[in-house]
């Protein structure tokens, strides 16, 4: 069941792109401890760091892994990547969103990443699928307005 206030939250969706290039990296996770010490220095105002027993992955501004990236030269990366951060604050307890925006990606073949905050949402895209991706997404917002 699809939740009734996603109508509204897509007639109301705006987003921007972050001007950076990102970085998606995977590191060992026996170089955690390297990666705890190195956090004190990210001054990106985007940044993630997700711990899984097997492989931390970072996804920071390419200028800030060029900084760290010597302590890690087993690192698997992949970019460039760019940031959409959608802006508006979702309800904790909406259901739907991501799924209803990554199967629109999806059905024109472009892959995502998802990061999602405390109340707004972002998706990490390879820099190569942007301009596909916002004409999606613009497709999304004018098909919700159309119909409400």
């Amino acid at each position: 069941m699809h939740d009734p206030r996603l109508p509204d939250i897509l007639r109301r969706l705006r987003w921007s792109v972050l001007p950076e290039r990102y970085v998606l990296a995977g590191i060992d996770p026996h170089e955690s401890a390297v990666v705890i010490r190195l956090l004190g220095g990210l001054r990106a105002r985007l940044w993630q760091l997700f711990v899984a027993p097997d492989t931390v992955t970072f996804i920071l501004p390419e200028n800030d892994w060029r900084a760290v990236s010597p302590a890690f030269p087993r690192a698997r990366v992949e970019r460039p990547y760019r940031v959409v951060s959608f802006e508006i604050d979702l309800p904790p307890d909406l259901t739907g969103f991501l799924a209803l925006i990554s199967t629109a990606l999806a059905a024109e073949s472009v892959p995502i990443v998802a990061i999602s905050g405390f109340s707004r949402d972002h998706l990490l895209l390879r820099e190569v699928d942007l301009d596909r991706a916002l004409a999606v997404l613009d497709s999304l917002v004018s098909s919700a307005a159309a119909e409400g």
